[in-house]
């Protein structure tokens, strides 16, 4: 079997045993904007103005001072191999990667595929890098161009007018660009480059910020980032000669990414196309790509706030979420930081199942692999609104905090009853009732979410009353122990500690830690049948 087989295999298999573990193109232009299109559409490469040839070009050429300029940034390309080496490229060394080269004119909506890149493997990734950048070993890489991005004020004597020429403005002139006049010093030292994005909220018929992700902007090999506030709002403080080519990058302030089509590639990418220096806005609808990774967001915005305000712990830090638009069920088996034995509760062995379809691939080189490219929540989106699929994200990054509380050999455990049993079992079995205590916490924190959010009346009403369905593990009990201000859901939280993994234990640290309000703390309990 060989190496793209067995990942396709693999990659199959992670995603039964996420399903089996599983909870269950309008665009608006900001107005009064001018779209500055300063690059010529569906024209391949583009002329790069910032290489260091042509800038000494420009130099030598107007203004005769015999200077030598020195790279300021190299324009390269990397090839991982395997997901070890994507991670790190990522998430050690920290580089902004462009999923395609960026001095091709990639037009809006559209998503390149290198047709260079072999079935089941990874395309070469782009950015710019210091001149002393130190490329890591065994990845492959390829300088492309060694480049010299001015600052905006860089000028050039010209030695037959004397006047002071923007070296910038004068580099893309002489490749063939059309510039403003290139007369300097200017009136301003730049200007900011801004917009606000908003994502539709199908439930209640209304555009909302899209918050916390990363907008990223870029001419050719020049390129910079911000992040939206909670208005949606972002700002860039530098200056761009031209319209720049704008995305957003699913990378959120909070500290989770969300993962879209190509999987463990890195965050989700939505390229948003060449529009206006002075900055863009976008309404994200309903029908365009990005919608449900903009849902996702910005419920784990919210999550993440919440969590901050009343005291729960955060899931673990950079987190990721993989986003399945063609999946309805959702999972949060945090495989990325689970580090103890996952089986079967047993005697078959999963991860000695995985090696033996895979080829014989050494266990432990394996499951590094394996950590690297799952994600750590998994949120099916398929036909679902807003409010469902922000309720389903509150649910899942409950389960995250819970963890962070919990740890790994309590996660483990969670996991091999689901494999074991399939889904939440029927409350029978090994450890059926620590995934009962994890559930009740994770349908109880979704649902109170959504209707604060949604219809608040509701938290009146009886959890099963909502038409929601009954399961034997009973969401019910924190549903009302929160909704009559019996505790609150810090106060639950706390009580979901390591050595929780029975309802008895649960009843007895709640009626410990809270001992005014024991009594109804067994009263509810035992209305649902839990003793």
């Amino acid at each position: 079997m060989n190496y793209s087989s067995r990942m396709k295999t693999l990659s199959t298999l992670i995603l039964l045993l996420f399903v089996g573990f599983a909870c269950t193109k309008i665009e608006i232009e900001e107005e009064g904007s001018t779209v500055q299109k300063a690059l010529p559409p569906h024209s391949g490469t583009l002329p790069n103005p910032y290489t260091l040839a042509n800038m000494q070009a420009v130099y030598d050429s107007l203004s005769g001072s015999g200077i030598t300029l020195q790279p300021t940034d190299l324009y390269v390309r990397f090839l991982p191999h395997d997901s070890v080496q994507l991670h790190n490229l990522i998430y050690h060394f920290h580089l902004e990667l462009f999923h395609y080269p960026l001095d091709l004119d990639l037009g809006k909506e559209e998503v390149y595929k290198d047709p260079a890149t072999p079935e089941g493997g990874f395309g070469w990734l782009y950015t710019t890098v210091k001149p002393d950048f130190m490329f890591p070993a065994g990845i492959t890489h390829e300088i492309l161009d060694r480049c010299y991005i001015p600052s905006h004020s860089d000028t050039i004597p010209n030695t037959r007018s004397g006047a002071l020429l923007s070296l910038e403005v004068a580099a893309f002139e002489r490749v063939g660009y059309t510039c403003d006049s290139p007369l300097y010093p200017r009136t301003r030292s730049g200007t900011i480059t801004s917009g606000k994005i908003r994502v539709f909220d199908n439930s209640i018929k209304q555009f909302v910020p899209l918050q916390g992700v990363k907008i990223r902007c870029h001419t050719l090999v020049k390129w910079y980032t911000a992040y939206t506030n909670e208005d949606g709002v972002y700002a860039i403080n530098n200056n761009f000669l031209i319209g720049p080519f704008y995305d957003i990058v699913f990378n959120n302030t909070k500290g989770f990414d969300i993962w879209g089509d190509f999987g463990p590639i890195g965050a989700a990418n939505y390229c948003m196309g060449w529009h206006s220096k002075n900055g863009h806005s976008r309404d994200i609808t309903d029908n365009n790509m990005a919608w449900q990774w903009a849902v996702v967001n910005n419920a784990g915005y919210e999550y993440y706030q919440m969590c901050d305000a009343i005291g729960i712990n955060r899931p673990p830090s950079d987190l990721k979420i993989w986003v399945i638009k063609w999946m309805v069920k959702s999972a949060a088996p945090m495989f990325r930081y689970v580090n103890h034995r996952i089986g079967l509760n047993s005697n078959i062995d999963w991860l000695n199942f995985l090696v033996n379809i895979s080829g014989g691939v050494i266990v432990n080189a394996l499951f590094t692999m394996i950590k690297n490219i799952l994600p750590d929540i998994v949120v099916g989106t398929y036909n679902a609104s807003y409010r469902r699929i922000y309720r389903t994200t509150f649910h899942e990054l409950s389960h995250a905090s819970h963890f962070s509380q919990v740890g790994s050999a309590y996660w483990a455990e969670y996991i091999n009853y689901i494999v074991t049993y399939g889904a939440y079992g029927d409350g029978k079995g090994n450890n059926a009732e620590l995934c009962g205590v994890g559930e009740m916490w994770g349908y109880a924190m979704g649902h109170i979410r959504e209707c604060e959010k949604y219809e608040t009346k509701k938290l009146d009403s009886l959890y099963s009353a909502n038409g929601w369905a009954k399961h034997w593990f009973k969401p019910d009990v924190f549903w009302d122990l929160y909704r009559n201000n019996i505790l609150t859901k810090k106060e639950i939280y706390d009580c979901l500690t390591s050595d929780v993994n029975k309802y008895s234990k649960l009843i007895e640290k709640m009626k410990t830690f809270y001992p005014d309000v024991a009594y109804i703390i067994d009263t509810t309990f035992n209305h649902y049948g839990i003793k």
